[in-house]
C-alpha cells in the first residue's frame, strides 16, 4: 500500500527483485517541469493503465522503500527471460521472446500472443509524446533511473506486435509509465 494516498499495488518476485506488478497511479502534481498525467487526460485512463510521468516526475514516484528502477533492474529482468539479446546499431538493446511472458492477456489492441507467463502484467498504456497521447493499447514504455544524457534518460519499450523489448534512450519530457523496485538501488 502506498501510505501516500492509500493505493493498494499488486506485487510480484521476479529476477530476484520484488516489483509492482501494476503502474503507478500517484498524482504528484503538474508544474511544467515536473508532470503526470492520464492518457487523454481520461481519468478512466489513469485506474486502468496507471498515470504517464516525465522522467523528473519518475523520480519521486516510487513510494517509501521503494525505487525507479534502474537500467541495471531492467536488463537483470529481460535478459534472465529472453531467448537472445543484442546491441542494436544505435545503441539499443533488443531483448527477444520476453515481451509476450510480460503483457497482460488485456488491454492490448492487437489478438496476439500475450500470455503474462511471468504475471508482470504489462498494460498496452500508450505514452505522451510532445503533450500528445499515442498508441494506447499499441505500446507501454517504463522510465529507468539511468540518466544518459542531459535531455535522456533510458526506457524500456514493449510493442503490440513484437516478442522483442527493447531498451534504449528516450527524451527525458515524453510521458511514460512506471514501476517500482522494492528496496534502495544497488
Amino acid at each position: 500500500m502506498d501510505k501516500r494516498d492509500n493505493h493498494v499495488y499488486r506485487t510480484i518476485v521476479v529476477s530476484n527483485h520484488v516489483w509492482t506488478a501494476q503502474n503507478m497511479d500517484f498524482n504528484i502534481g503538474s508544474d511544467s517541469a515536473i508532470a503526470s498525467w492520464c492518457y487523454n487526460n481520461d481519468p478512466q485512463n489513469c485506474e486502468k493503465y496507471g498515470r504517464l510521468y516525465t522522467w523528473d516526475a519518475a523520480q519521486k514516484v516510487c513510494p517509501e522503500g521503494w525505487h525507479l528502477p534502474t537500467s541495471e533492474d531492467w536488463t537483470e529482468l529481460l535478459a534472465d527471460y529472453a531467448c537472445d539479446e543484442e546491441l542494436l546499431d544505435d545503441g539499443t538493446w533488443a531483448y527477444d521472446c520476453v515481451g509476450n511472458m510480460l503483457k497482460s492477456t488485456a488491454t492490448w489492441n492487437e489478438d496476439i500472443e500475450k500470455t503474462n507467463a511471468l504475471g508482470f502484467s504489462i498494460t498496452g498504456s500508450g505514452a505522451i509524446f510532445d503533450k500528445t497521447s499515442i498508441a494506447l493499447g499499441e505500446v507501454a514504455f517504463f522510465w529507468s533511473a539511468t540518466d544518459t544524457l542531459s535531455l535522456y534518460a533510458l526506457a524500456t519499450l514493449i510493442q503490440t506486435d513484437e516478442e522483442i523489448v527493447l531498451l534504449g534512450a528516450t527524451n527525458k519530457d515524453y510521458g511514460l509509465s512506471v514501476r517500482c523496485v522494492k528496496g534502495d538501488k544497488e
